[in-house]
């Protein structure tokens, strides 16, 4: 008999303690890159009573060990899920460790790559009547590694053309949270304003979020943009409320007016590493030069299908690069994944590994 009462006794104060556990959840993944993401924690307390915590975050790199230590000061832990206000947070001590992860976060306020352990703890015994288990602490590891930037492709910056319903494709940033998602942002530019200014204060055209994927075609319910009017464009990446990264503003002009030049038969497009947002037309047969100033071999290229990127062109044919000025007549009167009109970029990559690009409308009247 005196067992059982001392198994249900057992029972009963593992249950009370479960009831008055502080749950602590934190996403390092998103909230671990800076210091001010720390604050992002959530603290949950299944009592029904308030209780007086100082919190505690200790930070170590993996292989560094001490990188930072934030005391909050006291503040109330209400039943519930709680978070730790920003004016808490700033009032906090805050110790660097003396080694290069802890000297960059104390200048920049964000944590290089690495490896680390976010341990929080909470303290509860000033609280007036303080749990049977005042004390509770969670690590979380996380590796963190630097995020590329997001990068838009197309339509390319200044771009001029009488497409009025585009398709938008950018190259996300890498690595990317699993739950990640992209917002597009479409303005007119008017009058006197610049880029900044327009993406800020007028009001989107298009202002489209939770987009899965890498690419937006312009939307079917809104009406076609205006020839002669100049529009500005912006991806964001985020997660949840926060935003990971934003891309470069480009610009986009719809216009129709002007004949597209055919380049003469010794004309030849110079390569460049960024595109000037010319229009040139390539008639069957692209002519582009190359300045190498490297060693000779074979180029190093390939035509990318900016309305279907996915899609390669295949059996192009073998070219010889020579050191200085090479100038190259491409035939691609054969190539049947070219469609007439639509629009490529080619690129060659040099031998040093940076690549010169040429963006280019196919025009074959014959097929």
């Amino acid at each position: 008999m005196k067992s059982l009462i001392c198994i249900l006794a057992f029972i009963c104060c593992g249950i009370a303690s479960r009831a008055q556990q502080i749950v602590i959840q934190f996403n390092p993944a998103v909230y671990g890159q800076t210091i001010e993401g720390l604050s992002m924690v959530q603290l949950v307390n299944g009592q029904t009573q308030d209780f007086i915590g100082r919190v505690t975050i200790k930070v170590r790199e993996i292989k560094a060990g001490h990188v930072a230590t934030i005391v909050i000061p006291a503040f109330t832990l209400r039943p519930g899920n709680n978070i730790i206000d920003r004016l808490s947070f700033s009032k906090g001590r805050f110790s660097f460790g003396n080694n290069p992860y802890g000297i960059t976060v104390s200048q920049s306020g964000r944590f290089p790559e690495g490896e680390y352990e976010y341990c929080y703890e909470v303290d509860l015994s000033e609280s007036k009547i303080p749990p049977a288990v005042p004390f509770f602490e969670n690590c979380f590891v996380q590796e963190l590694q630097p995020m590329t930037p997001l990068l838009l492709i197309n339509p390319v910056d200044g771009d001029e053309d009488c497409n009025k319903r585009p398709q938008f494709i950018w190259q996300p940033p890498v690595p990317m949270p699993a739950d990640a998602r992209f917002r597009l942002l479409l303005v007119e530019i008017l009058e006197k304003q610049d880029l900044i200014e327009s993406i800020n204060f007028n009001p989107p055209l298009i202002n489209q979020g939770n987009i899965p994927i890498n690419q937006l075609n312009y939307p079917a319910n809104l009406p076609d943009l205006k020839e002669g009017k100049r529009y500005a464009w912006q991806v964001t990446v985020y997660t949840g409320s926060v935003i990971l990264k934003k891309s470069e503003i480009w610009t986009y002009t719809v216009k129709c007016t002007r004949e597209a030049p055919v380049p003469s038969t010794d004309s030849y497009r110079e390569m460049k590493e960024q595109e000037d947002g010319n229009f040139y037309v390539a008639d069957r047969v692209l002519r582009f030069s190359v300045n190498n100033p490297y060693n000779g071999g074979v180029l190093d290229y390939r035509i990318l299908n900016l309305a279907e990127p996915a899609r390669k062109i295949t059996g192009l044919p073998k070219l010889e690069l020579k050191p200085g000025l090479n100038r190259f007549d491409l035939d691609l009167s054969d190539k049947k994944e070219l469609k007439n009109g639509q629009e490529y970029l080619l690129i060659v990559r040099l031998p040093t590994g940076v690549e010169l690009k040429l963006r280019f409308t196919y025009k074959n009247e014959g097929i």
